[in-house]
This record gives structure tokens, sequence and C-alpha cells, in this order.
């Protein structure tokens, strides 16, 4: 049950992470918010691998050439659902916007299946339906949209691609730990630090080319981007830890937990009213999340 506490701390930590992205989506591009999340969370990570290979061994001449392409194929679909969940949250509120993607883990359970024939219990299948409704039913009654408009709708479609993107970062992260021989805390550790470093390469590149004077925005606010990069690297931390331990599928929909978190913020933070259509919501997510605990 170790992976349950890994992945509420990383509902947690990603919650907030997304509120500091927000603050900065006002005044930075998606790509640069992006690049704090990467540049400024990897020391985090080599801080955590290095004190984790205090106690445990890895083995990496052992790892196959497929772990490799997961973890590059993994960094690059988690980069762009970022970038994808960035730019929804400069086009709709907080609450809204972050409901967009939680189709991640029906999303990921179908990629598991498809591609690697890894396949879940009937009761698992309901928990992540429950979750999903509850969480596309807040979306279309907040947001005033009909499910035929709400698909046309460019929030909708960005959040979906960003569902997709993560729902392949989460399988392949668990097949990639799968191939390792080493304890999963550590295989983990490694997995993230690599993804970090190809990721922070690769948003550095696309800040440069999209406008140099990025940098010098960023640099106004220091505070926030370490803050979205410690917060973010913490949930990449339960999240990948996670996915060594259990099924992405699974660890997704406990994850949605983080739903919960987020209206929290909403209200505390951002003072935005919790409508009657989100506390169904929030019971469907709770329900769903009580299903699969009980499996």
């Amino acid at each position: 049950m170790t992976w349950i506490f890994f992945t509420i701390f990383a509902a947690f930590m990603q919650s907030i992470r997304t509120a500091g992205q927000k603050k900065l989506t006002a005044d930075l591009s998606s790509v640069t918010v992006s690049w704090a999340r990467y540049g400024f969370g990897l020391p985090v990570a080599l801080v955590y691998l290095a004190t984790l290979s205090l106690y445990f061994d890895f083995e990496l001449v052992t790892l196959p050439i497929r772990f490799w392409l997961f973890v590059v194929l993994a960094s690059v679909a988690q980069l762009a659902a970022t970038v994808l969940l960035v730019m929804v949250l400069s086009l709709r509120n907080f609450a809204v916007a972050t409901t967009y993607a939680k189709t991640e883990p029906l999303l990921a359970a179908v990629f598991a299946f498809a591609v690697f024939h890894r396949s879940i219990g009937g009761f698992d299948w309901l928990a992540i339906a429950l979750g999903c409704i509850g969480i596309a039913f807040v979306s279309v009654r907040r947001s005033h949209l009909s499910v035929r408009s709400l698909l046309a709708n460019k929030a909708a479609v960005y959040g979906l691609a960003a569902g997709v993107c993560f729902a392949i970062t989460s399988v392949l992260l668990r097949e990639a730990s799968l191939l390792s021989p080493s304890d999963p805390m550590i295989t983990a550790a490694f997995v993230l630090s690599v993804s970090i470093v190809i990721q922070g390469l690769l948003c550095t590149v696309l800040v440069h080319r999209e406008d140099p004077s990025n940098w010098r925005r960023l640099k106004k606010h220091m505070g926030i981007g370490w803050f979205i990069g410690v917060t973010g690297a913490l949930g990449s931390i339960g999240w990948f830890t996670a996915f060594a331990l259990q099924e992405a599928a699974l660890v997704k929909t406990l994850g949605q937990i983080e739903f919960l978190f987020t209206v929290l913020i909403t209200t505390l933070f951002f003072k935005e009213r919790i409508h009657r259509y989100e506390w169904i919501g929030m019971t469907l997510v709770v329900l769903s999340i009580l299903v699969l605990l009980q499996t």
C-alpha cells in the first residue's frame, strides 16, 4: 500500500504546483512557465536521487534499450502535456481548467491494455469510470456547455490532448520501471532525474526559439518559479514512485483526489465559488476512490 501514500502526496503537490502555474500564466508564455517546473525542479530531483543512492544500489548497465526508449518518449509526452495544461489554465478559470485533462485514468487503462496487454479488474474499471464521470460532470455543468459544444471548445481540446499525453507518460513510466532490476524507489528517482534533464533541455530550446526575452521576464518571477519547480519535483517523486509500484491507471484514479485539493485551493486562494454540481462531482470522485481501495 506504499503506492497509496505516494499517490496522495503527489496529488497534493500537483494541485499546489498548478495553482502557482496559474499565477505565472498572466505574465509568461506556456513554455516559459513549463521551463520553471523542470529547470527549478532539477536540483530537487538530483538531491533526492543522490540521497537514495546512499541506501540502494542501482544497476545502470543492465538496463535494456527499451527502458531508455520508454523514458525518452515519456519525457517528451509529459512535456507536451504540461505545455497544453498551462495553455488550458490561461483559457478558463482554475477549477474548470484542471478538470479537462482528468480523463487520463481511463485513457491510461485503454492504452496499457491495447499496447502492453495490461489488464485490470472489473471494480477497477468501475472506479475509473466513476472518477471520470464526476470530473466530466463538473466540467460540463460549470462551464455551461453542452457535451456537443464542449467537444468544440478550445480549452476542452487542449485539455483532452493533455490527458492523452499524460496517459501515455504514465503507462510508459510504469513499463520502464518494470524493466529495471533495481529497487522501485531508486528506479523511480533515476527515471525522474533523466526525464527532467530531457524536459529541461527541450524546454530551454523552445523558450529561446520563442523569444529570448522570456528569460528576462522569468527572472522577475524567480520566487514563484522556484515554488513551481520544487512542488513540481516533489509531486513527480510521488507519481514516479507510485507508477513503479502499481498500474498507472489505478494510480491516476486515486490521484483524482487532486480535484478535491484543487477545489479547496480555488475557494481559499482564488475565491471561486463552489457550485452544487461540483459537490456532486466531488462525491463521485470520493466514491471512485473508495471503490478502488476496496479492490
